[in-house]
């Protein structure tokens, strides 16, 4: 069974959609005191971040809150420092895109180990002024994307990704307008995109089951329900 990381608040029906289809999921739990409906309280892709197979970043406290199950997984784990604050540009340390041999990202708040990690790996960092660029970037495979940022967008073409521009909105998340592609969505296994939610209820989503059917990638419904940012599947 394959270990995905996920918020704690996913609903039933999308943990036991995920355990259907072999994949366990590991309910990571946030910051309790910036607030129930603040991304840093349950948001996994501000949360942690995957350098590469089984290494990751967690933030300091995030690691201590969330030891007993993370230690089961045999990660190599890198611990940081916490966020100053729960404010914008504080709280985007983390929220950064491995894509391929590329990492996307607002290089000017972005978390020192992840910048070190790339320019030693010599991975393209492509600067983007998106601060939450995990959350705008759903990854279907290593050289495709989809976002509805125009600016992220334009960066990935000019690199050689391949991408498809959607609407704005069409995603829940409480306390905000909407929510984002890459906050509802995550690989599941190299060929299957699960979205937490039901995607067909996207206006775009013809465009994105065609986009993905054209990389050989599926396209799952984990709900029945209108898509929701939880901040990503890991």
């Amino acid at each position: 069974m394959k270990n995905i990381i996920c918020s704690h608040k996913i609903s039933e029906e999308i943990e036991e959609n995920l355990i259907k289809l072999n994949v366990n999921p590991i309910k990571l739990r946030g910051f309790e005191k910036y607030g129930e409906n603040h991304p840093l309280s349950y948001h996994p892709d501000m949360l942690c971040f995957n350098l590469r197979k089984n290494k990751w970043i967690f933030y300091d406290e995030i690691y201590k809150i969330n030891k007993n199950i993370i230690d089961k997984l045999n990660f190599e784990i890198i611990t940081t420092e916490n966020p100053k604050s729960h404010k914008y540009p504080n709280d985007i340390g983390l929220n950064a895109a491995i894509v391929g041999d590329n990492l996307i990202c607002n290089v000017n708040y972005t978390n020192k180990i992840i910048l070190d990690y790339a320019n030693q790996t010599g991975k393209n960092i492509i600067g983007v002024k998106q601060g939450y660029t995990k959350c705008s970037v759903c990854i279907v495979d290593e050289n495709s994307v989809i976002t509805p940022d125009e600016s992220i967008y334009k960066k990935v073409l000019q690199n050689n990704i391949n991408a498809l521009i959607i609407q704005k909105g069409y995603i829940n998340l409480d306390g905000y307008d909407y929510g984002f592609i890459g906050g509802c969505s995550g690989l599941i296994d190299k060929n299957k995109l699960a979205f937490t939610g039901d995607i067909t209820l996207h206006p775009n989503y013809n465009d994105i089951k065609s986009f993905c059917d054209n990389r050989g990638v599926e396209v799952i419904s984990l709900s029945t329900k209108k898509l929701y940012d939880y901040g990503s599947l890991l």
